[in-house]
């Protein structure tokens, strides 16, 4: 960890290949949501949501926004459920179903596991080889320091 708190460049296992464009709402700027790791030895695995803001003609002009840190399970579940409540919601309203029963939200929810675990089962195994990857490049770099 750097003195202020924030974790070193070399302390993060970024994710970009799980990014979040979200809507072009800004006419100059691009707005991502990335989840990185912060993996520093002898401290517990963290999640930081990056809140980065991209500038679509000058990428000097780009910065990151918020850095949102979460070091429990709890946090990512809730983060996790939310998003999934809200996209059924979306799902419903765009078929003007605004009050559907626990049926139809169950089958939705169903469908929805269906489709997901395929992309979650290869993004689990994905994020756990770049955290080994990480650990065995910081390994490297302190025998060379030795």
């Amino acid at each position: 960890m750097a003195e202020n708190g924030n974790p070193k460049p070399s302390s993060l296992v970024m994710l970009p290949y799980r990014e979040i464009q979200c809507d072009d709402t800004l006419r100059e700027f691009t707005q991502v949501l990335r989840f990185d790791l912060v993996d520093v030895k002898g401290e517990p695995l963290r999640v930081q949501l990056l809140l980065d803001r991209r500038h679509k003609l000058n990428r000097g002009l780009s910065k990151p926004v918020a850095y949102f840190r979460m070091s429990s399970t709890e946090q990512l579940v809730k983060l996790a459920n939310t998003a999934l409540a809200c996209a059924v919601a979306l799902a419903f309203n765009e078929v003007n179903l605004l009050e559907p029963t626990d049926d139809q939200v169950r089958n939705a929810l169903r469908s929805h596991w269906q489709m997901a675990q395929v992309d979650l089962l290869y993004a689990v195994k994905t994020i756990l080889r770049d955290v080994k990857l990480h650990r065995m490049a910081l390994e490297r770099i302190a025998d060379v320091h030795v």
